[in-house]
């Protein structure tokens, strides 16, 4: 719960299945070399190249391109976690951003896939979906629906077939986490004036569920506002963990929303401690 970078012994554990894909990805990497701090290095340099990406991706999305580009790649939080640590978030928000900029080109199908490869990392990716598709609807906007089933249906198949109805589990680590709480995370920060742990995350839970419909009503008015979304979830989760900022900090810098911009800052701010003690 500290948020410090995996040590070489982590990244040669046995993985937890966070998702299909990112299981399946893993594997070989864990493998290379003969030592357990060949296999860390190379996770390092994956989330280090995840965070290269997404800086292409912000300048290529944002308006101002340089600002979208200084927003991700110059964020010394996203610098400490994703080249010092390796996560798998990094990704998943470069297949958003790659979703994003797909659709921007027109390329729905492979948009569509994305959005796929993007859920397939990480389940959170889900939360953006509605509100994409409902403003699709506001802009009349056409969709890769085909995309999308094909990419998942093979997903499904390969994830079944490496690892038979295991992935399924995946779930498992989410409950895990709502149930102990990260010390960083409001609803820990409220448990510890007093009110009970399960009482803190469910209201935080109905304050997401009343944000979401807001998030709703605007998609459904035409404007998919994700960054704000993300930070709502991140704000409202009882699992918060610094290099999550990612997810925020990525669809901020592309969307021209100076509240999700000064909130995503604020919270890097906030996480900043948590993996560079002061």
């Amino acid at each position: 719960m500290s948020g410090a970078p995996v040590s070489a012994d982590d990244a040669v554990s046995p993985p937890v299945v966070s998702s299909p894909s990112w299981g399946m990805a893993s594997v070989d990497p864990a493998v290379v070399g003969d030592s357990s701090a060949t296999a860390a290095w190379v996770y390092k340099a994956l989330g280090a190249l995840a965070v290269l990406v997404l800086t292409g991706l912000a300048a290529f999305l944002g308006r101002e391109k340089a600002f979208a580009a200084a927003f991700v790649g110059w964020n010394p939080l996203l610098a400490v976690h994703f080249a010092g640590g390796g996560h798998n978030d990094a990704w998943m928000m470069a297949l958003v951003l790659g979703a994003l900029a797909l659709g921007a080109a027109g390329r729905r199908q492979w948009a569509g896939a994305a959005w796929v490869g993007a859920i397939a990392i990480k389940w959170v990716a889900l939360v953006f979906l509605p509100l994409r598709a409902l403003e699709a609807r506001a802009q009349g906007r056409r969709v890769g629906h085909l995309g999308f089933a094909a990419a998942a249906a093979v997903v499904v198949a390969v994830a079944t077939w490496r690892y038979g109805s295991g992935w399924l589990e995946a779930l498992g680590p989410l409950a895990k986490n709502v149930r102990e709480g990260a010390n960083y995370s409001l609803p820990s920060r409220l448990s510890s004036l007093g009110v009970p742990h399960d009482a803190a995350v469910a209201l935080f839970a109905v304050l997401f569920a009343l944000a979401y419909l807001w998030l709703l009503r605007q998609a459904w008015r035409g404007r998919a506002r994700l960054a704000l979304c993300a930070e709502f979830l991140l704000l409202a989760t009882p699992w918060l963990i610094a290099w999550y900022a990612v997810w925020a900090v990525s669809l901020a810098a592309v969307e021209e929303d100076r509240t999700a911009r000064l909130l995503a800052l604020g919270l890097c701010a906030y996480l900043l401690p948590n993996a560079v003690p002061l």
